[in-house]
């Protein structure tokens, strides 16, 4: 990839940066549905000792998606309440672990949690003395309190010393960060080299693999040192490197999955900014997924899992236009390497859709029941319809969504509701589907 390509890039990505600077990450924005039980921009050491524990649990070994160390850190709070920032707490943790909702999303590496929160605990007490603010005040650079925490805690050193750059965002940029470390300048923060930016950073050229050697901690550093230098560029943000940490996370979800290249990567930023033109404001968001799978969803999961397809559900949230307020789409099931008509593939099971009316005929003197279409639909169908018009009017550029509907609904959906897919198929047809899409697409 030669340099001119990159400096190319820059303007786009500067206007996405820029037009996506005040996005409120997903640990502390108070739109997300499960909120959080006190103010996160109240900079007192208890905040910064909340942030502290989530940070070190969120990485995707031991939470899978960053939407699962939110949700576990507030069901910690509810159950052990300020008992959650005592030392000595690791059989409390496991136990509270277990009885937490967001248990069971979780990966098998979750059993290394109530360890990594009690050595938290133990670092706060023992080496902060309860007041991380103040321990702040005795470093002069942040990359200095970085070391210590890395020294101190366990999976925020080494390999994961970019959760203790994660943290170190969190606290000393001012809004939509927390601030809470006002003696270090942003200026001197480096980028978390997280896998979500890592993507970003390889379609750059900024590293050599899309996946990390993590046993390589020296490569790990000039990695980080190179696209830090690359956002600290004259025409980037040199005050503000750390500006483009999370509008990169997100940018870097949007497009794991993909074939990763310069080009995907300026696909999408033109892309976005359509999309910002059109909706103005940000096109993508999250929120923390609490809902289970329905029977069906899992029954496509299984035949996606069988098939080795590479999916996401519910991976995030797309902003739609449309009248009367900020409509959303979340899509189910997205195959971010599968395309059809050049367009990544959306899978969209079931919807609310009315069922059919029992009626009785008459005949002869003989009376029996039949099923007809309902003389009136139930309003959940029509805003789900209304929303997949609108998904399709704004996204579907971008995407072709296949609507799997019952076969008893499939011919009313298709009459009542034309242009809201891009293809609708029975339930029973998504093993015949997916085979042709699997084979389509190697």
């Amino acid at each position: 990839m030669s340099a001119e390509t990159v400096e190319e890039m820059k303007p786009l990505l500067r206007e996405y940066v820029e037009k996506s600077s005040d996005i409120v990450n997903l640990q502390w924005d108070e739109h997300v549905t499960r909120k959080l039980p006190f103010d996160p921009y109240a900079k007192n050491p208890q905040i910064a000792h909340y942030f502290l524990m989530v940070a070190s649990i969120a990485e995707t070994e031991l939470i899978g998606r960053s939407e699962n160390a939110r949700a576990l850190m507030i069901d910690l709070y509810a159950i052990l309440g300020n008992d959650l920032f005592k030392p000595n707490q690791s059989s409390s943790f496991e136990e509270s672990v277990q009885k937490s909702d967001t248990f069971n999303q979780l990966p098998t590496s979750k059993t290394q949690i109530p360890h990594v929160l009690a050595s938290v605990n133990h670092f706060v007490e023992e080496i902060a003395k309860g007041n991380l603010i103040q321990l702040a005040e005795k470093f002069s650079k942040p990359e200095e309190m970085v070391r210590e925490v890395g020294k101190n805690i366990a999976r925020m050193g080494g390999r994961y010393i970019d959760k203790s750059w994660m943290y170190m965002r969190w606290m000393v940029r001012r809004r939509p960060d927390l601030g809470v470390f006002s003696n270090f300048r942003s200026r001197d923060l480096q980028i978390p080299m997280t896998s979500s930016l890592r993507d970003v950073a390889f379609c750059l050229g900024l590293c050599s693999e899309p996946e990390a050697d993590l046993e390589n901690f020296e490569k790990a550093e000039q990695e980080r040192q190179r696209f830090t230098d690359f956002a600290a560029s004259r025409d980037m943000f040199p005050e503000d490197p750390a500006i483009v940490d999370y509008p990169f996370y997100v940018l870097g979800r949007w497009i794991h999955g993909e074939q990763l290249s310069i080009r995907l990567l300026r696909s999408h930023l033109a892309f976005w900014q359509r999309v910002y033109a059109r909706i103005h404001r940000t096109p993508l968001t999250f929120d923390v997924i609490s809902r289970k799978e329905s029977s069906f969803e899992q029954e496509i999961r299984a035949e996606l899992e069988r098939l080795q397809f590479m999916f996401r559900f519910e991976p995030q949230i797309l902003n739609l236009s449309g009248d009367g307020g900020a409509p959303q789409y979340t899509p189910d099931f997205v195959l971010p390497s599968c395309r059809k008509k050049g367009k990544v593939v959306i899978l969209e099971p079931h919807g609310p859709w009315t069922p059919l009316e029992r009626r009785m005929v008459t005949i002869s003197s003989r009376s029996f029941p039949i099923w007809v279409y309902p003389s009136q639909v139930q309003p959940d169908e029509l805003r789900f319809a209304s929303k997949l018009r609108a998904f399709r009017k704004t996204w579907g550029e971008m995407y072709y969504l296949v609507l799997i509907v019952p076969s008893t609904f499939k011919d009313r959906v298709e009459r009542d509701y034309p242009g809201i897919s891009d293809e609708i198929c029975e339930g029973s047809d998504v093993p015949k589907l997916l085979y042709d899409l699997k084979r389509s697409s190697e």
